[in-house]
Formats: structure tokens, C-alpha cells, sequence
């Protein structure tokens, strides 16, 4: 399978981090030029216009076969051979424009089947997302995936009008993700694909619970497992210091309080300044308790110098090593530190160097 290594994909991830790093202009492209491959990209919002933009070609050039009586399935094929192509002669991945071009021929390869509005379809479009996620290697559809698989779920037991029966999915979905974040992934995209998990099915498993039951009111039972699902995701995230997993917190929190609004019959507007005392409250016992540490959880920012960064480049400079077959040399322009240079600190660790 044409597609870029474990390395090359470790390097593409480095390399777009490195705008945030503060180097200087010819560190940054020294690094640049280290952690270089045959792959052509384009940057995040590069890739998205012309995905956008490819995007609305292929529907049109699908329309246009159906009106010539081609179908879409020979769409399809071209868009798929197209994407193939542009992939192994171009050597082009993360483009935007192969990407759309293969989803687009999986898409409408779909909608050229005969169609029974069976809830079943949504499973197959689940798959199409699935299959175009691991061959762009795109977590951003395997999101997507997980999202009509929790889809066909509500939409198959709809009629029983039941909120954790639909929402079990996704939830376990969520949970699933958070344990697996415990393992050491060694590509990038499928940590990010675990990431979107991890914040979207709390948000998914709301919508869908509300849509099956049929209630527009909020259950107490809701508000305390949401609470405590929060309160288990901030201890896990401690744990393993992600910062998805607390993000995921927040979000569940926010379905609680969401759940919480129409048990409680107090205006909207008082309900809002409740809100902001609260988490005024809770920042305010935060910066206290944090107030002078300087080891584990730390809230006192520290002077960095512009090589502190570079300790991040560590395992980035032996997967760099991998690229390449000469040996691994240190990037012109950039020199190294002395011992009593400074100090750093974060993410639960602090040291001198």
C-alpha cells in the first residue's frame, strides 16, 4: 500500500508543529529540510480549500454522468483512479485533493445503489467513511465513521424510546477511546482519531439519547451520570495528562448543566451568572491550590529560552534518522546547551540541563 511510512508520518507531524516552536527563521527551516519527504502536502488550510473545491467538482462531474447516462458508478471509478493516481505518480498525500477525490468516489458509489431507506445505508456510508480514513490515514473521517455508526444505532431502536439504549453506544465508544489513549500509538493519526472520539461521542451520545426518547426535558439521572462520567475523566486525564481527555470532561459537564436547566425553575439569565460564579469560584480554588508549585500541576509560567523547545526534538531527531541514510547530523544553525543552561518545566515534570 502506497502511503507514507510510520517515520514519514512522525515527520509530517513534527513538521507542522514547528511554526509553534519558537526558532528562528533558519533553525525552522533547517529543521524543515531534516525531517523533509518525497510526500507532497499542502498546510491545514490549503489542504481544506482544496478539498472544498475538489469536493464540489466531483458532484458535479457525478451529475454530469447520470445525465449522460454513465451512472454513478463510473464516476466513481475515475475519481477513485484519479486519487490513485495522484497518490503513487504525484507521490501527493495531505493535499486535500486526493482526499476528496476518494471519498467522493466512495460517496458516489453509494448513492448510485438502488435505495430502500433502510437504516442499514447508514452502516454503509459508516464504511465508505472507515475505508477513506484508513487509506488517507484521516481521523477526521474515521470521526465521522463512529458518528453514523452511532446513527444507525439510535435510528434502529428509535421505537423504544429509550435514552441510555441509544446512547450506550456512543458512550461506550467514549470510554473505549479513553483506555485505548493508554497504549503507546505509534501513528500520529490514529492518536488523533482516538482524540475526536474521546470529545465528540459525549456531545453524540446526547443528541441521539434526546432524539430516541423523545423528551426535551432533562432527567436528574442524566445530570449525575454526565457529572460523575466528568468527574472520571478529569482523574483519568491526570493519570495519563492528556489534554484531550479533559477537554472531553468539559464536554460532559456541559451536557449535565444542559440537562440540569429544565430541572431547575430559575430564568435563564440567573442561571447564566450561577454559572460564571461557579467557574469563577473553581478557577479562583485552582490558581490557590497550584500558587508556588513547581512540580506535577503548575500554574506559574516560567522563562524559556528559544532552546527549551529543542528538548523536543529528542525522539523527533531519531525519527528523523530513520528518513535519511546518512547520518544523523546536527541542523545547521543550531547549536547546543551547556550544562546549567536552564531549567524547563510542564507537563508534570520539571529538571535542569
Amino acid at each position: 500500500m502506497m502511503r507514507p511510512s510510520i517515520a514519514e508520518e512522525r515527520a509530517h507531524a513534527i513538521t507542522d508543529q514547528l511554526d509553534q516552536w519558537p526558532l528562528s527563521d533558519e533553525e525552522r527551516a533547517a529543521m524543515k529540510a531534516r525531517f523533509a519527504t518525497h510526500w507532497k502536502r499542502h498546510g491545514a488550510l490549503a489542504a481544506l480549500a482544496f478539498f472544498v473545491l475538489t469536493a464540489l467538482a466531483v458532484s458535479a462531474f457525478a451529475a454530469f454522468c447520470e445525465l449522460i447516462s454513465l451512472t454513478t458508478f463510473f464516476a466513481a471509478a475515475v475519481c477513485i483512479t484519479a486519487a490513485e493516481l495522484l497518490i503513487r505518480r504525484r507521490r501527493m498525500y495531505g493535499s486535500g485533493i486526493e482526499t476528496a477525490l476518494w471519498i467522493g468516489g466512495l460517496l458516489s458509489l453509494i448513492f448510485g445503489l438502488p435505495h430502500s431507506g433502510a437504516p442499514e445505508a447508514l452502516l454503509v456510508i459508516a464504511a465508505a467513511f472507515a475505508i477513506a480514513a484508513w487509506r488517507m490515514q484521516s481521523a477526521i473521517f474515521g470521526t465521522i465513521g463512529a458518528v453514523f455508526v452511532a446513527a444507525y444505532f439510535a435510528d434502529v431502536w428509535h421505537g423504544s424510546h429509550q435514552y441510555w439504549q441509544v446512547a450506550a453506544v456512543p458512550l461506550a465508544m467514549l470510554l473505549a477511546a479513553a483506555i485505548a489513549k493508554r497504549l503507546v500509538i505509534r501513528r500520529p493519526w490514529l492518536e488523533a482519531l482516538l482524540s475526536y472520539l474521546v470529545i465528540v461521542m459525549p456531545l453524540v451520545a446526547e443528541i441521539c439519547g434526546r432524539i430516541a426518547s423523545w423528551s426535551s426535558r432533562g432527567q436528574i439521572e442524566m445530570v449525575i451520570a454526565y457529572g460523575l462520567l466528568g468527574i472520571a475523566l478529569i482523574g483519568w486525564g491526570i493519570i495519563l495528562r492528556d489534554h484531550a481527555i479533559f477537554i472531553s470532561a468539559a464536554v460532559c459537564f456541559g451536557v449535565a448543566a444542559f440537562e440540569a436547566q429544565d430541572l431547575v425553575q430559575i430564568a435563564i439569565e440567573w442561571q447564566l451568572i450561577a454559572g460564571g460564579v461557579v467557574l469563577l469560584a473553581i478557577a479562583g480554588i485552582v490558581a490557590r491550590l497550584l500558587r508556588g508549585r513547581e512540580a506535577g500541576f503548575v500554574s506559574t509560567p516560567q522563562r524559556l529560552t528559544r532552546y527549551d523547545e529543542l528538548l523536543k526534538t529528542a525522539g523527533s531527531l531519531a525519527a528523523g534518522s530513520m528518513l535519511h541514510e546518512r547520518p544523523a547530523e546536527a541542523p545547521a544553525g543550531v547549536s547546543g546547551t551547556a550544562q546549567g543552561a536552564g531549567s524547563f518545566g510542564g507537563a508534570g515534570s520539571t529538571g535542569d540541563y
